[in-house]
């Protein structure tokens, strides 16, 4: 085996970002090279150690097990660099959160502003989807706020509030004298498998009515556009009160019966438990905290 010290940081890091990513491809991505140039460093260290490090499949990349023990001191190492040049303050200062559409447009958007007057030292910037990100794999993520029940043994997990399901409307639509008889009935239908979906049947089934008996609806596969069709007038929508709450407070949209509420799911910020200890994140999941529990 050739001298450690003669192994070059670029080809480690090369091995590192394949073997958190499985693949050649997604490692050329991250690190902003070409699959072919990951292939030539990974082959290039794999001759200088004079070990296989990963079988090469149609599709992706396997460690093999002299690769696997190799990842685990290059995760912990490169981890360790990254947190001690955030100490340094290095890279401190850019903060990236991923979360769904829905709650980045109608609730953590309206309020990094105030984070980043808290912690002027921050610069706040939202990613979104519908598909949640895998924080082991995306390591420029720092936070990933995720809707549903699932759990996350391996990450550090900060429960928000949990959140119910209401009829909302724009004032001006119910005191026009607008009832659920005549009314457009507007809800989300949401596109993960995964999740129960909450919609008008299951309200007014709550409620004792029977839903064949209220076929107007609008759908869409969006909250914010539902949420965006009851601030238009178009209708009851039925939403979370988490996500309408500043509405509610600014009198633009009133909540139809607010004893028929449905218990609804939660929102959880979620950190890679060695980076949670970092101090970008730290502040950043303590405001998150105080924000949510107003």
């Amino acid at each position: 085996m050739s001298n450690p010290l003669s192994i070059s940081l670029p080809a480690l890091r090369s091995f590192d970002v394949a073997a958190r990513t499985g693949s050649f491809k997604e490692a050329a991505s991250e690190l902003g090279v070409t699959p072919t140039a990951i292939s030539h460093q990974i082959r290039t260290l794999e001759e200088q150690l004079g070990v296989a490090l990963f079988v090469r499949k149609t599709r992706n990349v396997v460690l093999t097990e002299e690769g696997k023990r190799l990842a685990a001191s290059t995760l912990k190492g490169f981890q360790e660099i990254h947190e001690g040049l955030d100490a340094l303050g290095s890279f401190s200062s850019h903060l990236t959160i991923a979360t769904t559409p829905a709650f980045a447009a109608l609730w953590l958007v309206p309020r990094v502003a105030d984070f980043e007057a808290r912690h002027p030292a921050f610069t706040v910037h939202v990613e979104t989807s519908t598909e949640p990100v895998n924080l082991e794999r995306d390591r420029q993520i720092d936070v990933a706020i995720r809707y549903g029940t699932d759990e996350h043994p391996e990450l550090a997990a900060m429960p928000l509030p949990e959140e119910g399901f209401g009829a909302f409307a724009n004032p001006e639509l119910l005191q026009a004298g607008t009832s659920l008889d005549d009314a457009t009935l507007i809800e989300t239908r949401w596109r993960s498998p995964t999740l129960r979906q909450i919609g008008w049947d299951d309200w007014l089934e709550a409620q004792q009515f029977d839903p064949r008996q209220y076929p107007n609806r609008r759908t869409f596969d969006q909250e914010q556009h539902s949420i965006q069709a009851a601030l238009a007038g178009q209708g009851l929508a039925l939403a979370s009160n988490l996500l309408v709450k500043d509405m509610v407070d600014r009198g633009w949209l009133v909540e139809y019966r607010p004893e028929a509420r449905l218990p609804g799911l939660r929102y959880t910020a979620l950190a890679r438990s060695d980076h949670s200890r970092t101090g970008k994140v730290r502040k950043f999941l303590a405001w998150l905290e105080r924000e949510a529990g107003r």
